[in-house]
């Protein structure tokens, strides 16, 4: 299962959102996440081992460093 991580110095990290079967599903889920909001925000692709619940970080999805107006 894959979680998407999205980090802001606004509201810092979220990690509440839903868990995805593939990892292709939690990179749409970052684009669609980067579409939403509009200040500075990084999102990460996490993979996650349910059993032992740990998670390891797969690719940085999107930086950035700006707001958009």
């Amino acid at each position: 299962m894959y979680r998407l991580k999205l980090i802001s110095p606004d509201f810092g990290i979220d990690d509440s959102g839903p868990l995805h079967p593939t990892q292709e599903q939690a990179r749409r889920a970052a684009e669609l996440m980067l579409h939403v909001y509009k200040g500075r925000l990084r999102a990460e692709v996490h993979k996650v081992d349910l059993k032992t619940r740990t998670s390891e970080k797969l690719e940085e999805v999107y930086i950035r460093l700006e707001a958009q107006n």
